[in-house]
């Protein structure tokens, strides 16, 4: 895993500033910007076969907007499902503790009640944060799968994603750890350049995270993991810039 690599890739392109600036103009499209946004990344790692070189990646370009739409899309919707089945989950760390701080903190006064409640608030944040992580590990290696097969049914293979998450755990932590870390920075350097920082950071982040993605199946395939069948929409000519086209 070459983390650093996830974001100094997006720079080695000749066309990096125009694929910036029309990563921009994507990102801050309603709704389906980000989809689009995605989409482009995907035709780059996944698209080009054996081609790993960052300086061949393909230029964004708009006229393959709704080819974009269409191999982003699937990715987004198993995240956007995931995310449903967290609701429960968040709502019972959220309330449950806050229920028990109040029904302890009535039958307690002064300082006891105080230090109940800073316990019951620290569990509660600690409750959240693992069911944060556990809600990524989960859906890293579906949005993976539903990235390569370009389908959402085939997401949900649970026996892949154990299978993913033995061989690749500590990378994915690390990943997630090293994209907490660019996340801070990246919110830092948007609130100092009066959030400017937001819009050219935005398609950045996005390629680093795609990037690490597509490291992380690497490591899984380099560690006996069945690898997961190539939809045939991967793969034509838009992946490819027109001047290494024969």
């Amino acid at each position: 895993m070459n983390y650093i690599a996830s974001i100094t890739d997006f720079f080695k392109s000749p066309k990096w500033g125009m694929n910036l600036l029309l990563g921009i103009v994507a990102f801050i499209i309603p709704a389906v910007g980000p989809i689009v946004l995605a989409g482009w990344l995907i035709t780059g790692l996944y698209g080009r076969k054996n081609d790993e070189n960052p300086a061949t990646f393909p230029d964004f370009d708009f006229q393959y907007f709704m080819k974009y739409l269409e191999r982003g899309v699937w990715p987004f919707l198993v995240s956007l499902v995931s995310s449903f089945a967290l609701i429960p989950v968040m709502m019972v760390v959220m309330f449950v503790p806050m229920l028990l701080i109040g029904a302890m903190g009535s039958n307690s006064s002064g300082d006891g009640a105080s230090i109940i409640g800073l316990l019951m608030m620290v569990v509660m944040f600690g409750l959240y944060a693992l069911a944060m992580a556990a809600f990524f590990f989960v859906t890293t290696p579906m949005i993976i799968r539903s990235t390569i097969t370009q389908d959402f049914a085939k997401a949900f293979d649970f026996g892949f994603v154990k299978r993913f998450l033995i061989l690749t755990k500590g990378e994915l932590m690390m990943a997630a750890l090293f994209m907490l870390g660019v996340g801070i920075v990246y919110m830092i350097l948007g609130v100092i350049t009066c959030y400017l920082g937001f819009l050219a950071g935005g398609p950045v982040m996005f390629y680093a995270w795609h990037h690490l993605q597509k490291q992380l199946y690497k490591t899984y395939l380099s560690r006996g993991g069945d690898p997961v069948p190539y939809s045939p929409k991967l793969t034509d000519d838009i992946a490819t810039p027109p001047s290494l086209v024969k």
